[in-house]
């Protein structure tokens, strides 16, 4: 990359999105993940090698060519896509406060607008499909004892699958009898919340951190390999349990099913058990409460 993209991008990372905008690792994880793919798409389609990337590299042709590039071959979903443009749109308005003689072609570029996606309508379980993955979870396994954990707090929490991964043992709190915890959930803008268990969700923590021999630093979800659990590796066992359930529950054939599946399910039973919604927006850490409205 030439000096002055070089000194940018990086500049654009260590000051902007550590710094001064205080966000979540796994938004910079993101972002940092949108920019090696514009890399590869700049040498797999330009044949420009990374320590040619210049200023010229931000104009919009090049924009458009990397959004085919994630639909035709890396074939992504328009709300990937989506996620993947304003990332490169940050940086685009970095670069016209930083460097203000590049600002017409960082107008052209910002004038590249996101795809439309078709608004559906989500999803549920019912407490029947619920349980129904709860009892595909076989407790011989300590795959099925994870699993089955990984949903319970789902379900009982609502929290976002980065929440979930990235819980450690000492954000899982008990009161002195391990009958009554709750977790200490830090989300979006890394904002802090804490959430009640049920007393079969406590009961079943506390267990399977004993079983494990977890420490306090440890983190709550592992692979089977003893890495940590990944967000395609919850996709991954959630698809396994709902194929198995699917023989015995018929309402489960022809549902979508993924971890925020169970997030929308909370939300949507907190409400028929008569919860006020402002209430609900603080259990999911909603920044709004037309989020959870919606």
């Amino acid at each position: 990359m030439n000096n002055i993209f070089q000194g940018l991008l990086q500049k654009f990372f260590l000051q902007r999105m550590i710094n001064q905008k205080n966000l979540s690792p796994e938004t910079i994880k993101s972002y940092r993940d949108t920019f090696r793919l514009y890399v590869q798409y700049l040498k797999n389609v330009h044949k420009c090698p990374p320590h040619q990337i210049g200023m010229k590299h931000i104009e919009a042709e090049f924009i458009l060519g990397f959004l085919e590039y994630l639909r035709d071959e890396r074939k992504n979903q328009p709300t990937t896509i989506n996620s993947r443009l304003a990332a490169l749109h940050a940086f685009l308005h970095f670069i016209s406060f930083e460097r203000p003689e590049y600002s017409a072609v960082v107008q052209r570029s910002l004038m590249v607008s996101f795809q439309k996606i078709e608004k559906r309508q989500m999803d549920f379980l019912t407490k029947e499909e619920i349980n129904s993955l709860l009892d595909a979870c076989s407790l011989n396994e300590a795959l099925g004892r994870r699993d089955k954990l990984m949903l319970l707090i789902l379900y009982n929490t609502g929290v976002r699958v980065s929440e979930l991964l990235s819980l450690k043992c000492r954000d899982v709190l008990f009161d002195g009898s391990g009958s009554s915890a709750y977790i200490h959930v830090t989300g979006k803008g890394r904002k802090d919340r804490n959430i009640p268990l049920w007393k079969a969700t406590a009961t079943f923590t506390k267990k399977y951190i004993s079983q494990n021999g977890l420490r306090q630093d440890d983190k709550l979800f592992m692979n089977y390999a003893g890495d940590e659990l990944t967000r395609s590796g919850v996709r991954y066992r959630i698809a396994c349990l709902v194929e198995k359930s699917q023989k015995t529950t018929s309402g489960l054939k022809n549902k979508t099913i993924s971890a925020h599946t169970f997030r929308h399910s909370t939300a949507l039973h907190l409400l028929q058990s008569g919860v006020d919604i402002s209430t609900i927006a603080i259990w999911l850490g909603h920044e709004s409460i037309n989020t959870t409205h919606k």
